[in-house]
């Protein structure tokens, strides 16, 4: 009898199950392990699990169903044993951990506070990137604060020592979050500024700005000065989604209704940014055919870097490279990614003055960054804050949210802006106090605005130039 046909079939079943082999290697199931960030994700058909890990162990972050975190990401690239996500315009390297006791699948809480402080101390140890211009040596600050704990501390003593530790690095994007325990119990640090924040945004619009608009009350203003000079005020890239909240509400019964929105959205940054890029083409019609630009984000706080260059998109014709960014790994860095702004096609060709200050800060200084790829571009202020790093979210074991700054983000020249600041074109000396800083800028605005009174004087002279 013939033994072709069983040889035969011994192929087929081993080119099945290769092909079979292979499907199931590339499937996203499994735990993923960051290059980077301190993160693991551990995916199944229909959840995707997030740990934070850390020498000496990991915390349980959160947990999205399938669906929303093939919403959140797309897969850049995918091997057996590596994968690529990206957010944003950020790409995140994830490899498969070789050890199976390296997958963390613990949700419970650990309350020990020293389990706490340790968790803190390592993730930053291992993820910061600004030690050495923040001048800390961090493994002294170990010494000094956990010598104050013990297992029997309470958590009003834990969250006074983190806090205290964590406030050395005097770094906008490095937080503790108060546990809502401990709200009451907590002395909340005075000196707020909205209101005066608030006073002087309405005070530079009623005495400069024609034909006043507004978006999420007072988010975003914007109109035309002395009629050929367009003026867009944004105050921050990120309470940009458009719910369609009645605007005539006051200022506490809009922002209630919109974050009830917020919250109860799938994917916030998604409405964000589609908010940004419906309203940008609304004040695209609107101040398109003036003969230059204002954006003035000197009180803007931050937000989604990705709004900033939704606006920048109106101000070049060409594909053009406009940063580079990395994270901190191990004792180096993950690979430079370099980010490009993409024309839309409205292109203005005017010119763009952007206007800043100390409080111009994270994503309003990657929009800074950005400009400077840009031609006819002049800044006009002082130094922005110097927190560029997309902030780390995490969590320690008990439960408690904390963040750092772990990405070096560089200009295409190659410079490190983190904790300096990014320098103005033209000097205006504002004071870097909060509180300082908008009573001056009130007292200022009694006769004028310097830094839009510079514009006026530098168009005035342009076109005088060009007209003789």
């Amino acid at each position: 009898m013939s033994r072709k046909p069983f040889y035969f079939l011994a192929i087929v079943i081993g080119i099945c199950s290769c092909h079979s082999s292979e499907k199931m290697e590339l499937t996203l199931n499994g735990t993923w392990n960051s290059l980077g960030y301190g993160r693991q994700i551990n995916i199944s058909d229909d959840t995707a699990t997030f740990f934070d890990i850390y020498s000496g162990g990991c915390s349980y972050n959160k947990q999205w169903s399938k669906a929303i975190f093939k919403d959140y990401y797309e897969v850049r690239k995918h091997t057996s044993d590596s994968l690529t996500l990206r957010s944003g315009f950020t790409d995140y390297t994830f490899v498969r951990p070789s050890l199976e006791p390296q997958t963390c699948r613990n949700k419970g809480k650990e309350t020990d506070p020293l389990t706490n402080f340790d968790a803190l101390w390592n993730t930053f140890n291992e993820n910061y990137v600004s030690f050495g211009l923040r001048e800390v040596n961090w493994l002294q600050s170990k010494t000094k604060y956990r010598s104050r704990l013990s297992t029997q501390s309470t958590d009003l003593e834990l969250y006074a020592v983190l806090e205290e530790m964590t406030f050395e690095l005097q770094d906008g994007h490095v937080w503790v979050d108060t546990p809502d325990a401990l709200k009451n119990k907590v002395e909340e640090e005075e000196g707020d500024t909205d209101e005066l924040r608030t006073l002087v945004m309405n005070f530079i619009n009623s005495k400069y700005v024609a034909h006043l608009k507004t978006y999420n009350h007072g988010v975003i203003n914007w109109g035309v000065i002395n009629q050929d000079i367009g003026y867009i005020q944004i105050n921050d890239f990120e309470d940009l989604a458009s719910y369609d909240i009645d605007p005539s509400l006051s200022g506490e019964a809009f922002w209630e209704g919109y974050r009830e929105k917020a919250k109860a959205s799938d994917d916030y940054r998604h409405d964000a940014l589609s908010g940004m890029k419906a309203i940008m083409s609304e004040i695209f019609e609107d101040i398109g055919d003036t003969q230059s630009c204002i954006i003035d984000v000197r009180f803007n706080g931050g937000g989604y870097d990705q709004a900033g260059l939704e606006v920048l998109s109106y101000f070049t014709p060409l594909r053009v490279k406009v940063f580079s960014k990395k994270a901190r790994f191990e004792d180096g860095f993950t690979s430079l990614q370099d980010i490009y702004l993409e024309p839309n096609g409205k292109n203005y060709d005017g010119n763009l003055y952007l206007l800043t200050s100390f409080q111009t800060a994270s994503a309003s200084e990657a929009f800074i960054i950005a400009s400077q790829s840009l031609p006819n571009v002049t800044t006009i202020g002082s130094n922005t804050e110097g927190i560029l790093s997309d902030i780390l979210s995490k969590k320690l074991p008990n439960g408690w949210k904390y963040g750092l700054s772990n990405e070096i983000y560089e200009s295409i020249n190659g410079i490190n802006y983190e904790r300096v600041g990014i320098p103005p074109d033209y000097e205006l000396n504002y004071n870097r106090d909060p509180l300082k800083f908008y009573t001056d800028l009130l007292e200022e605005l009694k006769t004028n605005d310097r830094a839009i009174e510079k514009v006026v004087a530098m168009e005035a002279t342009r076109i005088g130039v060009s007209g003789s």
